[in-house]
């Protein structure tokens, strides 16, 4: 009898380990992941990602609207890491911190819940993330328009310094303030103020 009661700790503590094992994600389905359409349980398709994200501008000046959008994503506080006129691409980023301490209590609570199972857990959450935007230009055929299409990306890199969630923003209040300040700049850039 007095065996039984030894083994249930360790058993339980192996038991709650293999649950909490079977939720990782290894770093290449996050690399995988990078980037990628919406999942269909978050309510949202590749068509209704694509609405929210391109704008139709009267314009097919590409440099204008790279010269905009250079303007409007550093009025956002991103720092333009490429630039490509040729292809009609922009691309920025902006790091900012993304420790919760609610995440941060959740953890050391299950450290300290495995530490009297007898296990050991490795408290993980997440430190640093960064916005990565990319904006294309591309001309409408058979008019003087150009169609923009924007993408805000999050990274979250963990305590560890390892990347380990992306995921595409899917509010589109993001969008919406992107690109109202996206079209004053055209417009400012039109009038070459």
């Amino acid at each position: 009898m007095r065996v039984d009661y030894l083994l249930r700790g360790p058993i339980a503590g192996m038991a709650v380990m293999a649950f909490v094992l079977s939720a990782c994600v290894s770093p290449n389905d996050v690399a995988m992941d990078i980037g990628g359409p919406p999942k269909a349980e978050e309510g949202k398709t590749a068509l209704n990602l694509r609405s929210m994200q391109t704008r139709r501008f009267d314009t097919f000046d590409e440099r204008r609207l790279l010269r905009a959008a250079t303007q409007t994503l550093q009025d956002l506080g991103y720092t333009v890491t490429e630039s490509s006129l040729k292809s009609g691409v922009l691309v920025g980023a902006k790091e900012r911190d993304a420790e919760e301490s609610g995440q941060i209590a959740g953890q050391v609570m299950l450290t300290l819940i495995f530490a009297a199972l007898g296990t050991y857990h490795s408290p993980t959450w997440d430190a640093s993330q960064k916005i990565v935007v990319t904006l294309t230009t591309s001309p409408v055929e058979n008019s003087n328009q150009s169609d923009v299409r924007v993408s805000f990306d999050r990274r979250l890199t963990n305590n560890y310094g390892d990347l380990w969630r992306s995921e595409v923003i899917l509010d589109p209040s993001v969008y919406q303030e992107f690109f109202e300040k996206f079209s004053q700049g055209v417009f400012l850039e039109g009038q070459k103020l």
